[in-house]
């Protein structure tokens, strides 16, 4: 797949996660009439449980702005930092971190021929 094709095909995804999300918004509107419906004294037990319509809808479009991001051809870097959800920056970074090929500095022979890991004790 061309490199356009990526970012297109990108854009697309950061497109339908936005339908999506707002279609999660939605549900949680309505939710929360018939909520509005039920007594008092059963109510806040399913109110709480009803804010994950909120969580959903944060992440999903966190994830849109992400996919939107990439196919704008943002560094990785900048675009993990603008997410507004700090655990899935920090999940994100870290998959992305481990995807990264990790290159060594050439002043330090040890940790270019990958010979020692810090941390790690070599005793030969």
């Amino acid at each position: 797949m061309a490199e356009t094709d990526n970012r297109d095909l990108l854009a697309a995804m950061a497109a339908e996660l936005s339908d999506i999300r707002a279609e999660i918004e939605a549900a949680g509107g309505l939710v929360s009439e018939v909520l509005r419906q039920l007594p008092a004294e059963t109510r806040l037990g399913y109110l709480t449980r009803s804010q994950s319509f909120d969580v959903l809808s944060q992440r999903i479009g966190a994830l849109a702005g992400l996919a939107q991001a990439v196919a704008e051809e943002q560094p990785m870097d900048t675009a993990l930092a603008a997410l507004p959800l700090a655990e899935m920056a920090e999940r994100m970074q870290e998959t992305a971190h481990r995807a990264r090929p990790s290159a060594a500095p050439a002043d330090d022979p040890d940790e270019a021929s990958g010979a020692s890991a810090s941390g790690v004790l070599q005793l030969f």
